[in-house]
């Protein structure tokens, strides 16, 4: 990549959620292999000096802060509006449009390729890309992009035509706020030069399809991680160390709100752990949650279940992959699974059901298992599999390999410099 090439990428945080680490992972990738790019983020929370807070931007004198708490109050008032006509919406993550100014960053800053990541939660105003003349790379982490208001399609086919009738807003009306923001995504869209990058095959034959964003070229680029950091190392005190007798068998599970976002599929946990109750494995097994406290609900399990709160430290969350001797990822959708990716590149084999964007982490019965789809008893079994099968360590090195050859921050970077090249000629 020419290193005169500048890239802003463009993401609502540079630390929090999966897609923040997504999209700085990619940001540090690009410039540990020599490129020339800054990250722009409404929430920064790193000592990161390639990474630009956007209060830098904002202006501090008193007609400016009345000004945007005014316009904070009447942007709170209509959005209010918007979403009071659908009180028995789903209660489930959706957005509209709103945004907040950004202060003439996008003007402030020099770049010849735009690279926007997760830019929801009042960030940046689509309508606004549209004074952007320069090319635009949006690397999706979820589907809002080619939605109305959802970001996560799952069994819904309304992003194939116009979005309305919205089952999420349990809307029976055709031009609904789910077809409005579809409209308006559409003009705005009709003004772009805008490529898309998907981390999965599956999230880029979604889009393809889709009747926003299948006017766009869509190129496959998977989530990196360093894996010098998330690499096999020896087992060392931490809270996955058992005093138990028997020395149990340590499965994982782990995501952001992992207990109470049904998405991460903690229920099909449960049901998968009840399973392994009845069999043999009952007295050798035991449970880490991480990314959630202890339920209030007390579960009906007699093999226990431990609770390490939120890891936020790189150090934090190899320490516990690697203390596992299974990660179950029981997710009912992923738009790439980097907590699968994490534990495979420490070595640890991963069970999943067979959807979504972790069917192409895992390799069935070569470095874990895939599950049939949403079914808690093969995720039991799978668990059980991967226990007797990764014998030498067979599965672990498979699993390791796999992270290695496809998901280092090296060739992924190298992707993305090379699209880079490719947009601006």
């Amino acid at each position: 990549m020419n290193n005169h090439l500048k890239v802003l990428s463009v993401n609502f945080s540079d630390s929090y959620g999966g897609a923040s680490r997504a999209a700085y992972r990619i940001h540090c990738a690009v410039r540990t292999t020599g490129g020339n790019s800054r990250m722009l983020v409404k929430n920064k929370a790193l000592n990161d000096s390639s990474v630009i807070g956007i209060d830098t931007f904002k202006k501090n004198d008193i007609i400016s802060r009345v000004h945007n708490l005014l316009n904070n109050k009447i942007e709170n008032k209509l959005q209010k509006a918007r979403w009071i006509q659908y009180p028995n919406r789903e209660n489930d993550f959706m957005s509209d449009l709103r945004s907040e100014s950004i202060n003439g960053a996008f003007l402030n800053l020099e770049f010849d390729v735009l690279h926007l990541h997760w830019i929801n939660l009042r960030f940046i105003d689509l309508e606004k890309l549209g004074k952007v003349n320069k090319p635009i790379i949006w690397t999706l982490h979820d589907s809002w992009a080619f939605t109305g208001v959802c970001h996560y399609f799952n069994e819904c086919d309304k992003y194939l035509q116009t979005c309305g009738n919205c089952p999420l807003l349990h809307s029976d009306i055709e031009n609904d706020l789910s077809r409005k923001i579809w409209k308006k995504k559409n003009q705005v869209f009709s003004k772009l030069n805008l490529h898309i990058v998907t981390p999965s095959q599956w999230l880029a034959d979604a889009a393809k399809k889709s009747t926003l964003l299948s006017r766009f070229p869509v190129t496959v680029i998977p989530n990196c991680l360093d894996t010098d950091v998330y690499c096999p190392i020896d087992k060392v005190e931490s809270d996955l160390n058992s005093d138990d007798v028997h020395k149990r068998k340590k499965i994982l599970f782990g995501a952001i709100n992992a207990t109470t976002d049904k998405r991460k599929g903690f229920h099909k946990l449960l049901e998968a752990i009840i399973y392994i109750e009845k069999t043999k494995y009952a007295d050798t097994v035991e449970f880490y949650v991480f990314g959630s406290n202890k339920p209030i609900c007390e579960l009906q399990t007699s093999i226990p279940v431990h609770y390490l709160g939120h890891l936020i430290l790189d150090n934090e969350m190899v320490t516990a992959y690697n203390n596992a001797d299974v990660m179950v990822v029981p997710s009912i959708w992923e738009v790439f699974g980097q907590t699968a990716s994490e534990a495979m590149s420490c070595g640890i084999p991963t069970v999943a059901f067979n959807t979504s964007g972790l069917k192409e982490i895992i390799d069935h019965k070569v470095n874990g298992y895939l599950a049939e789809t949403f079914n808690a008893e093969d995720l039991a079994k799978g668990i059980i599999w991967c226990l007797e099968n990764n014998f030498e360590n067979v599965l672990s090195i498979a699993a390791r390999e796999k992270v290695v050859d496809n998901f280092g921050m090296e060739k992924v970077a190298k992707n993305y410099r090379e699209l880079y090249e490719e947009v601006i000629k």
